[in-house]
């Protein structure tokens, strides 16, 4: 049983602290320490000053925030802590009215929720030194096709619709930095096969996703990295959630009869990527396609149908690592077998 709860508000440089002992049903102390080594240390030594009770008393709690968040929370797994690290819009949504917004308040809500919370907590677990440099790696990747697709798009309408020596000039340029984008984009990718490759999990994984037709390198590693491998997400109706491809019913009372719909809480990056997946395993998988075509000629909409396939391939996807099987397009369930 818990006995303290630290809050903690992260910011680029510092972070506020708080601290809720349960014995005194109130924050005992609050203090700033700078986000670094030196800060992590002095923020031990005053919880310890403070506390004055074992690890296993004691739950830390903060705002999931990315970068400024990770250190601190790598820091106190390796020191044998518990951290919690929580989505800003759930714990937005828990502490009602505000009337102020300042990083010392906030450290004492989240101090606050993590006590009142605490049955819902889920214990912060570093991913692998391969899973994290991947996640940059697609970071930067996605930065890097963009400035290529704004360069390309922007070079040719210009050189469709002015004719000048700057203009030809801008084309010119243009063509070579796209060039240059698209080199560092394939030298991304590589980077990021031999980082599967080196760890045994991930290499079989990756081979078990990228078997599902419709799925290749960018999607597979993105699946990798969100489910941190498929552990921090097992279930695949999960992930579709995550994914925003699962909808969910909207009514109320007698009155409120909302249409189906799937959430606008999702990971709109990964839905994205499975958008084109899709579209490609619905010309290269004819089971996938046959649907497709079945579905449209019932008058179903495009997106419904497209977010069935999404939805199916998750399922394939959770299946064959679940099974640890290569996905089969000539497969036949036994019990159409059994049928025919």
């Amino acid at each position: 049983m818990k006995k303290v709860f630290i809050g903690i508000d992260f910011s680029k440089l510092k972070f506020d602290a708080a601290i809720y002992i349960v014995d005194r049903k109130s924050i005992v102390s609050e203090e700033v320490f700078e986000n670094g080594p030196s800060g992590y240390a002095e923020f031990l030594k005053w919880v310890s000053s403070t506390a004055c009770c074992q690890k296993s008393c004691l739950l830390f709690c903060g705002e999931h925030t990315g970068y400024y968040s990770a250190n601190l929370s790598t820091f106190l797994h390796e020191s044998g802590y518990d951290m919690w690290l929580v989505s800003g819009l759930e714990m937005k949504l828990t502490q009602g009215i505000k009337r102020s917004k300042t990083d010392r308040v906030d450290a004492c809500k989240i101090a606050e929720y993590a006590y009142r919370y605490q049955d819902k907590s889920v214990l912060f677990q570093p991913v692998s030194k391969e899973l994290e440099e991947i996640r940059e790696l697609l970071s930067y990747r996605e930065r890097l096709v963009e400035t290529r697709k704004v360069l390309s798009t922007s070079a040719k309408e210009m050189k469709r619709v002015k004719d000048n020596a700057s203009c030809d000039f801008i084309y010119l340029d243009s063509l070579a930095y796209i060039t240059t984008l698209s080199e560092s984009i394939r030298n991304c990718e590589k980077r990021i096969v031999e980082l599967l490759n080196q760890d045994t999990s991930l290499r079989v994984n990756y081979k078990l996703v990228s078997s599902v037709v419709g799925i290749g390198l960018v999607n597979a590693a993105l699946i990798l990295v969100s489910t941190a491998n498929f552990t921090l997400i097992t279930n695949p109706r999960k992930f579709g959630c995550y994914c925003g491809v699962v909808p969910f019913e909207h009514a109320s009372g007698s009155s409120v009869r909302g249409k189906t719909r799937v959430s606008k809480l999702a990971n709109k990056h990964i839905k994205t990527k499975l958008t084109l997946a899709a579209q490609n395993s619905i010309r290269f998988d004819p089971e996938l396609k046959e649907y497709y075509q079945r579905k449209i000629s019932e008058g179903k909409s495009h997106w419904l149908v497209l977010n069935n396939v999404k939805n199916k391939m998750i399922h394939r996807i959770f299946a064959v690592v679940r099974e640890g099987k290569m996905y089969e397009k000539q497969y036949i369930h036994p019990l159409k077998l059994q049928a025919a």
